[in-house]
């Protein structure tokens, strides 16, 4: 897959999953969600994309995605304060969950895939 195929997948069902999520729970505006997911996976897919195969062999493929998507749900959640806006703790979670939806999706493609 390419890396910009994966951007745009990954922003979709991140921005359905934080839409979804947000609205279910009704901690704020599910457009907002849907914004703040797209706005940090734009910043921080083309790091992961670099980092997680550079990381792979010290740590193997799955250790990669760990500490990477760790980063990046925490990177991610600065997004979700700031847009929807949410306290950090829930800021963390919506972020933390959307990213499982699309680490999930990308490990289900490589599982597959390779």
């Amino acid at each position: 897959m390419s890396q910009t195929t994966a951007l745009v997948t990954s922003i979709a069902i991140e921005a359905m999953v934080a839409f979804g999520l947000i609205r279910a729970v009704g901690w704020g505006s599910g457009l907002n969600a849907a914004l703040a997911a797209s706005l940090g996976t734009l910043v921080t897919h083309p790091i992961a994309w670099v980092l997680i195969p550079r990381l792979e062999g010290q740590i193997g493929y799955g250790g990669s995605v760990a500490l990477v998507e760790s980063g990046v749900v925490l990177a991610e959640s600065v997004a979700y304060r700031l847009v929807v806006p949410l306290v950090w703790r829930r800021a963390l979670v919506a972020s933390l969950i959307a990213n499982a939806a699309s680490t999930a999706a990308g490990l289900l493609y490589y599982a597959l895939v390779y």
